[in-house]
């Protein structure tokens, strides 16, 4: 149901995922670029699908190790037939008591097993821009994330969370019967006990529509 969540890998593997946002165009995350040399459109790597090669690769100028402003956009060599999936407004991120996570990413808490298929998971958000506090503590020092930035989603011992391989992929909220692109999978929250399954942070899209627009040659529309 999400054709526009694809995989990013090297030539050799696949390791990443990402979200068609404009017809040549592929959003995923910045510390994902030794894994992006093409994109796979399709439900599992291991089947038929369709592989396109990426032509340009556009880190954010400001990104700093998986932490901050962890988002990347790929031109692809050719556009695609796959409808682009439309971003979010800020006021139903905000607004959005839960996101849904799809990915091509691992299965068990460890990232070790079942990468390669397309999977989803529904989950609550904790704080849809890093501006909150809990327990006396604001989300900044609680979870890791960026103040006005990222989103936090999950939560500790829930078990439903994206995990390795995940990184760069949709996490979508809805509005009436649609899904609209709120974040991009970034990492675990910083008090996540596991890499997976404790919670994760995601860079929000809407935060940075103005970069994403003035990329060359990118086609949104």
């Amino acid at each position: 149901g999400f054709p526009d969540c694809v995989a990013v890998g090297s030539d050799t593997q696949w390791g990443c995922t990402g979200t068609l946002i404009g017809r040549n165009a592929v959003l995923t995350a910045g510390h994902c670029a030794q894994f992006a040399t093409r994109v796979f459109f399709g439900n599992d790597v291991g089947k038929k699908g369709k592989v396109v090669g990426v032509k340009e690769r556009f880190r954010h100028p400001q990104y700093h190790k998986s932490r901050h402003n962890d988002l990347m956009v790929l031109i692809l060599e050719e556009s695609v037939t796959a409808a682009p999936r439309p971003i979010a407004d800020p006021d139903l991120i905000d607004n959005a008591p839960h996101g849904r996570v799809v990915g091509f990413g691992s299965t068990d808490v460890n990232g070790m097993f079942g990468y390669g298929i397309k999977r989803q998971v529904d989950v609550p958000i904790a704080s849809p821009s890093c501006s909150g506090s809990i327990h006396g503590q604001d989300d900044h020092a609680a979870y890791g994330c960026d103040l006005g930035v990222e989103i936090v989603a999950g939560k500790p011992l829930l078990e439903r969370d994206s995990c390795n391989g995940d990184s760069g992929g949709p996490f979508y909220v809805a509005e009436g019967g649609s899904w609209l692109l709120a974040g991009a999978t970034s990492r675990a929250t910083d008090s996540a006990v596991s890499n997976c399954g404790d919670g994760g942070v995601y860079v929000r899209v809407d935060k940075y529509v103005n970069w994403i627009k003035s990329i060359p040659g990118i086609q949104l529309h």
